[in-house]
């Protein structure tokens, strides 16, 4: 898995692993405790319903997040040698504010050639 400019590489099939923090607008860093919960959702489009992906993370390490993606999350997904998803994360604080932490972006997944 690659990471760059807020787009995430990834071929089919892999595991790969997230670990999310959050500034505040100040430039704190706001620790994530118990009661928040952390979205990773994935979508072909921003603007559909339909689910490809989500993670809900409700237990942190040091205040972030890790959302672990599995390889069965990803192994069916291949119509095309280069499929471009958006992703984002949102936080929904257990205080009721909700707030998009990463901003919509491209989620890549690449094929692969060996097959488990």
């Amino acid at each position: 898995m690659k990471i760059a400019q807020g787009k995430i590489h990834m071929i089919r099939g892999d595991s790969a692993e997230l670990l999310v923090s959050c500034k505040q607008e100040d430039g704190t860093v706001r620790k994530f405790e118990t009661g928040d919960n952390i979205y990773f959702t994935v979508k072909q489009y921003t603007n559909v319903d339909e689910i490809i992906l989500q993670k809900k993370i409700t237990s942190f390490i040091d205040g972030a997040a890790l959302i672990s993606i599995l390889p069965e999350d990803t192994k069916g997904l291949m119509f095309v040698e280069r499929l471009v998803l958006k992703y984002d994360v949102q936080l929904s604080a257990r205080d009721g504010r909700v707030m998009t932490i990463v901003p919509p972006n491209d989620f890549i997944v690449e094929g692969e050639v060996t097959f488990e």
